[in-house]
């Protein structure tokens, strides 16, 4: 979006605010700094943030009436920032994206081969050395593809809740579970 790549070009990203939808159809939308809004913390920590009640803001709408093109314009741009830009940081931020065919890899050593992070690393940066790996980022997209409880009706899981329903079904049907120390099930008859 031509919006988007005017803020990193300036130093700084946009994020969606509030938006205004008429039958479905978005007719209205705000933009504004990522340092936009405030934070406050439940910590008794010291944390620090990036909201910093930035003031920049753009408001854009696509009006239904007497707009056949569909035109998008812009009613209000707020220009100033709290804070310094500095496009060095969007380029770095840019840079370490990992690419589609990183994120594919990933994809394929976290749900099939099961490889943690170190393993993922190495792979990495063999595979694309010239390309920057932060743990953080690994992690984080490593993180996207585990299984979660929603995600965990495996084989296993899909037969045993077969065989109780044919039990429900069925009242001469058996059913016998085996599970370990670690509640691992180790047995299914």
């Amino acid at each position: 979006m031509f919006l988007n790549e005017w803020a990193k070009q300036q130093g700084f990203y946009l994020i969606k605010d509030h938006v205004t939808r008429d039958d479905g159809v978005i007719c209205r939308r705000t933009f504004i700094c990522s340092h936009a809004c405030t934070y406050e913390s439940n910590s008794s920590r010291n944390t620090a943030t990036k909201k910093l009640n930035c003031p920049f803001s753009i408001n854009v709408s696509c009006p239904k009436n007497k707009n056949p093109e569909g035109l998008v314009s812009i009613n209000k741009i707020n220009e100033d920032h709290n804070h310094p830009l500095n496009r060095s940081i969007i380029e770095f931020e840019e840079s370490k994206k990992f690419t589609m065919e990183m994120i594919e890899d990933i994809k394929f050593m976290t749900i099939h081969c099961k490889f943690g992070a170190t393993s993922q690393r190495k792979f990495l940066e063999g595979k694309f050395p010239s390309h920057p790996i932060f743990s953080k980022d690994l992690y984080a997209t490593i993180k996207k593809f585990c299984p979660n409880s929603k995600s965990l009706s495996n084989d296993a899981a899909q037969i045993s809740n077969w065989l109780d329903n044919e039990k429900e079904k069925d009242s001469r049907w058996v059913v016998i579970r085996g599970w370990d120390d670690d509640n691992t099930l180790t047995y299914l008859f």
